[in-house]
């Protein structure tokens, strides 16, 4: 019952943070209190990097969009315990506009509004009263990774894929640079211009970022390491990109905080961290992201279909996927919420992660991602040390070895690191980057999937849905339009 009322209290928390994020002014730069944050002192802009207004985004849809997810019909079509939102459903048939005429809130709103929060400080830290040059320094140097995150995030909503030949031509967001809520006229950055700009400040910052990592909701520099090695994954930089992640593994050391990967040997097991399992809503995982020791850097989002929520779950490829002796199985279920219903095809949804949903930097990434780049540049046994790290984390040890076949083959080893990304990370969207960053990557665009199904009770497909190569960016909403007329439109 413990775990019912924790967990409860924790999805209101979500809900009401949403309501508040989605209950703005149809001004897309709104700020609460519009354009007169005050800041005089060192201590006012470093409690600045803890407003709840920055710690992430109410709105997700491209956790919907992701091809490891299918659809069961008798619960798609209801709103709230089938599928969360209208949006969700317009994302997971990936229609070119996801959000209604009348909408005035969308995932462009939370990332603007974190980038007035560090525009501010990134600009006006230096010159605050008292606090000594280092201080200042640092609380500017959070800021500018701060502000790299969210046009990272903005470039992998409303921009193509990082190609280089085309990079320097797509059109992603605008570059915000100033805190200034009376600005009108925005220009589309290229993705070229937009990721130049990600890598400078992360390189700027990371120097003067905090060594130790002291709380999940503040950027330390091995948090900032590992953001900007993803970055070069997503340019297909993987050798710039190894270091980084290396670094940010090392860096981990001097944390104050917990931080590390679960042993899902021990934590599920009778007296762990994720027991008891409550035949409900699953382990008791994700109740408190400030606790996560897996979470490193928190950017949360309501996620019910981890959850409650039962309309959308696993295809049956992604389940065969898993081993039997796999863990991480745990965090499915066979039933609908309330156990009311099974699924055909032993479809699994996801359960047991407490309706959230973190998008900011988790440490099984910074192994899984180090283990990519080691095998794309030819450490085969490096990856592999990298990858049974963390598989020996998530089921018994004699069972986490890696196929023999695909140990000697650069390709193959990286296939399988790339599903393994699909069986860690099912149903929080992290897929959604993959597909796209792999849809312009020779050797595996092939392994993207562009189909989503509805099944019946039966196991009958009742609906298909195409994914189009344009959906593969987001169209921006027509109030965003309506505001900046002269701002281009996604195909």
């Amino acid at each position: 019952m413990r775990a019912i009322n924790k967990n409860s209290t924790w999805i209101i928390s979500l809900l009401i943070l949403g309501v508040s994020f989605i209950g703005c002014k149809k001004d897309f730069l709104d700020t609460d209190p519009k354009g007169l944050l005050i800041a005089e002192k060192t201590a006012d802009y470093d409690l600045l990097l803890n407003a709840e207004s920055i710690r992430g985004q109410a709105l997700a849809s491209h956790i919907l969009m992701s091809d490891e997810l299918a659809g069961y019909a008798p619960l798609f079509s209801v709103l709230g315990t089938g599928t969360f939102r209208l949006s969700d459903q317009k994302a997971f048939r990936w229609e070119d506009d996801i959000y209604l005429a009348d909408d005035n809130y969308s995932e462009f709103n939370s990332l603007v509004r974190q980038l007035y929060y560090y525009n501010k400080i990134i600009n006006e830290v230096l010159d605050a009263k008292e606090g000594t040059e280092s201080q200042k320094k640092s609380i500017r140097s959070e800021a500018l990774a701060g502000r790299a995150y969210s046009h990272f995030m903005l470039v992998n909503y409303y921009g193509k894929p990082y190609n280089e030949a085309t990079a320097a031509s797509d059109l992603a967001a605008p570059i915000y640079k100033i805190a200034d809520v009376t600005q009108t006229a925005f220009t589309r950055a290229t993705v070229k211009e937009m990721y130049e700009q990600i890598v400078a400040d992360l390189t700027a910052a990371i120097p003067d970022l905090p060594q130790k990592a002291g709380s999940r909701i503040r950027m330390s520099r091995s948090a900032g390491e590992a953001l900007l090695g993803k970055v070069y994954v997503y340019m297909g930089k993987f050798d710039l990109a190894l270091p980084l992640l290396d670094a940010a593994l090392k860096d981990l050391a001097g944390a104050s905080i917990p931080v590390g990967l679960y042993d899902y040997n021990k934590e599920l097991a009778n007296g762990g961290v994720f027991t008891p399992v409550n035949p409900f809503i699953g382990p008791a995982r994700g109740m408190d992201p400030y606790a996560d020791e897996e979470i490193l850097y928190l950017k949360f989002t309501s996620n019910l279909y981890v959850y409650l929520a039962s309309g959308i779950m696993l295809n049956p490829q992604t389940v065969k996927s898993f081993a039997n002796t796999d863990l991480r199985k745990q965090f499915m279920s066979n039933f609908t919420f309330g156990m009311t219903a099974m699924y055909p095809q032993d479809m699994q949804r996801a359960w047991g992660r407490g309706g959230l949903t973190n998008l900011g930097v988790n440490i099984p990434d910074i192994y899984l991602l180090l283990a990519e780049c080691k095998a794309r540049l030819g450490d085969l046994n490096g990856a592999v040390e990298n990858l049974m790290t963390l598989r020996k984390n998530r089921m018994p040890s004699d069972e986490a070895g890696v196929p023999p076949a695909i140990t000697t083959d650069k390709i193959k080893l990286t296939q399988f690191i790339l599903e393994e990304r699909i069986r860690e990370f099912f149903m929080s969207g992290e897929r959604w980057w993959d597909m796209r960053r792999l849809s312009v990557d020779p050797d595996h665009k092939g392994t993207v999937g562009d189909t989503h199904q509805l099944y019946d009770k039966d196991g009958k497909v009742t609906a298909t849905y195409k994914l189009k190569p344009e959906r593969l960016a987001f169209r921006f909403p027509l109030y965003i339009l309506q505001s900046n007329p002269a701002m281009q439109q996604n195909p």
